[in-house]
């Protein structure tokens, strides 16, 4: 069997054996979304485990010490650099995302606080937390989009 068809048919059984899965559980009674996110941590667990397995075999043979398992399976070598400098359009685009998210959060917390018809809420300390989230959460996006800003040709040393 060549490659492309194992991998077919690999796939194949998956989104069978997933359909079931949620298919099954959706009917036992619980939630869609809780089917869906148990239907694909199994599958980053399963096929994670597979991949270990090559990485393991293929460090033995070379001589080398494995990662272990966990770490392999939520960090596998190769995704992160972390040392590495990102470019600079990067950085503008985190920056122009983070300051239209952060605008918008903030949009969201003068609305909900304007809003309110607070002489009829119940619980006025909830609702003030519940105006309150989305504008803490909008002007950390809005820091973090100056920083970007602010400093994007300095040394990194000023993120520290």
């Amino acid at each position: 069997m060549n490659k492309p068809v194992a991998l077919t048919v690999y796939l194949a059984l998956w989104a069978v054996a997933v359909g079931g899965i949620i298919y099954w559980m959706h009917g036992s009674g619980n939630s869609l979304l809780i089917a869906v996110a148990c239907a694909y941590l199994l599958f980053v667990v399963v096929n994670g485990s597979i991949a270990y397995r090559v990485h393991v075999l293929r460090n033995r043979s070379e001589g080398k010490q494995p990662q272990p398992y966990l770490r392999y399976l939520f960090l596998p070598p190769g995704i992160t650099k972390l040392k590495e400098e990102a470019p600079g359009s990067a950085h503008r685009l985190v920056g122009v995302v983070a300051l239209v998210a952060g605008v918008f959060f903030v949009f969201c917390a003068i609305a909900l606080a304007f809003d309110a018809e607070w002489s009829r809420i119940p619980n006025p300390a909830l609702a003030v937390a519940l105006c309150l989230i989305p504008g803490s959460i909008g002007v950390t996006l809005l820091y973090t989009a100056w920083r970007l800003f602010a400093f994007r040709g300095k040394s990194q040393d000023n993120f520290t």
